[in-house]
């Protein structure tokens, strides 16, 4: 019954991450809108709100990713010696998937924290 429980409750967790994805899709049309204002106008502000949105953007996904590390980490735990291949492969397998999203979210964040274009990464203190 405890298992049930623990099941739902981050079934529920999830809910509120979609939610959450949800606003960040606006957040991130939002964005879109002000980087393509500054292409054609080159408005120093429009620079500054896009990035400013982008980085507030990648640390919320950042914290969502490392969330789903930790839950599939505690899945991993409560694996034994009589749990499935199948349920092993899985659960390690949602395990290094969410270990690399992790990954990719976080120099997402730092593009967007020190990159000078969205498609240049260049960190100053290198």
């Amino acid at each position: 019954m405890e298992d049930i429980e623990e099941t739902l409750k981050e079934i529920k967790e999830e809910d509120i991450i979609w939610i959450i994805y949800i606003f960040l899709v606006i957040f991130a049309l939002v964005s879109n809108y002000f980087e393509k204002e500054f292409i054609t106008k080159r408005k120093k502000k429009d620079e500054k709100t896009f990035r400013s949105i982008n980085i507030f953007i990648f640390s919320v996904t950042f914290f969502i990713y490392l969330y789903f590390v930790i839950i599939n980490y505690k899945h991993i735990k409560k694996l034994d010696i009589s749990s499935s291949f199948r349920d092993q492969l899985f659960t390690n397998a949602s395990f290094i998937s969410a270990i690399l999203f992790l990954i990719g979210g976080t120099i997402a964040l730092l593009i967007a924290i020190f990159g000078t274009d969205e498609d240049n990464f260049a960190i100053d203190f290198f």
